[in-house]
């Protein structure tokens, strides 16, 4: 009987590998910070490109810190598959708990290596500008000039008439916070903020109160993101954008893959799809010139025209909590 098992064995370990195929995948579950008004556009960009594979998604949306704590929640028995425009300040401190997994994206090589994680954590999408909101209406009231540099904020004309957020509670205000920090070194984006703190009005908690309020006209000058104040413009507010000629402060929300996921390729072709030109198309629709893959066609100011203030976004991740104590510490009102 011994001797039959032997040409079995050997017969079984001669046959090829392909020939195990495995399950195909029924589900895909995304993660995603992006607002719910721009999210159902991309989503049915989704459905019209991959529709097969949309019909096996599903999403949950929240904002960037929730849905990041529940994904380490869930580190044991990931939940999500796929991670899908969060802010890659997350998304780094994320890789570095090990809650992902490196996958270059087919086509990320067109992003410039700046919007990417340098192991392929994440790869940038849709980027965020911090800009001056200006509402024309209130700033002719004050014969007020438009503010063109970070500089020009701290003039003595403008004490009373500036809002910006705070970067304990707010991206926006880290985003800001960390690229005072990179274009000026950290004792003298201290010393930046304490002249700039004497002509602040308000400081919020939300980093959209400013760009809000400067579309109400509660406020001539909101420090804000370019967006949201373009959003606000067309939707007939009297405001303009004005980049700071001395430097943008910038981020980025990013994609990734959830280490452990259990639809890995489903979770890969989505990735795929969200970096594609058809994605970034619907992204540039809500973003404008926001999106990190140069031959996408923007409106407004292109990206590469910015003077975009040279981030280190890993060690800005990293350095969130000293820095942001040290702002409290100083300037918490």
């Amino acid at each position: 009987m011994r001797r039959l098992w032997v040409p079995l064995l050997a017969m079984v370990m001669l046959l090829p590998l392909s020939t195990v195929v495995p399950a195909a995948e029924e589900k895909l579950v995304i993660y995603t910070a992006y607002e719910e008004n721009e999210l159902k556009d991309f989503w049915e960009q989704f459905k019209k490109d991959l529709p097969d594979l949309a019909a096996k998604a599903s999403y949950i949306r929240g904002s960037t810190g929730p849905i990041m704590a529940r994904v380490e929640a869930e580190k044991a028995n990931p939940q999500a598959d796929v991670i899908w425009g969060v802010f890659n300040d997350y998304l780094t401190g994320a890789a570095d708990k090990g809650l992902l997994e490196a996958y270059a994206a087919k086509e990320s090589q067109v992003i410039p290596a700046r919007f990417k994680h340098p192991q392929n954590a994440w790869q940038g999408v849709t980027l965020l500008t911090v800009a001056f909101a200006t509402n024309q209406k209130k700033m002719a009231e004050l014969k007020l000039t438009s503010p063109r540099t970070w500089n020009d904020l701290l003039d003595p004309k403008y004490k009373g008439h500036i809002v910006m957020s705070n970067p304990s509670t707010s991206g926006t205000a880290y985003l800001l916070l960390a690229g005072h920090v990179g274009r000026l070194g950290e004792d003298k984006a201290f010393e930046y903020y304490t002249a700039l703190d004497r002509n602040l009005s308000q400081v919020t908690k939300s980093g959209g109160a400013p760009g809000r309020m400067a579309a109400s006209g509660e406020t001539p000058i909101g420090i804000a993101l370019a967006y949201e104040v373009e959003v606000a413009k067309k939707n007939g507010a009297p405001i303009d954008v004005v980049f700071p000629s001395d430097g943008v402060a910038w981020t980025f929300e990013g994609n990734a893959l959830v280490k452990g996921a259990k639809n890995p390729e489903n979770a890969r072709r989505f990735l795929d799809w969200a970096v594609s030109k058809s994605a970034m198309t619907g992204y540039a629709g809500w973003r404008g010139a926001g999106i990190s893959r140069p031959d996408v066609p923007v409106s407004g100011q292109k990206i590469s025209e910015m003077n975009l203030i040279n981030l280190d976004f890993v060690k800005a991740a990293h350095d969130k909590d000293r820095l942001v104590k040290k702002w409290l510490e100083k300037f918490s009102r």
